[in-house]
């Protein structure tokens, strides 16, 4: 007699640890245009997400900018 299969098993749920990601993006004025740098640097954030696209879409979310730049941020383990 075969066992029963469990439904649970057959479909393996990834999960992924969430990571720490810096996004630069394009902050606005109280229009909502877009505001140029004088200096050249854009304010980032940094937020923590399982990948740098969820990262993008929590930054568009969390400053209401544009993001322009995602980078992962390494944990140094000594």
């Amino acid at each position: 007699m075969k066992p029963a299969m469990n439904p649970l098993s057959s479909s393996v749920a990834q999960v992924s640890e969430a990571r720490s990601y810096r996004c630069s993006y394009h902050p606005k004025d109280l229009n909502g245009h877009p505001i140029a740098s004088d200096s050249g640097i854009l304010p980032t954030v940094q937020v923590k997400a399982a990948n740098a696209e969820h990262a993008q879409r929590a930054a568009q979310t969390v400053t209401g900018c544009a993001v322009c730049a995602v980078e992962r941020i390494e944990s140094e383990m000594a």
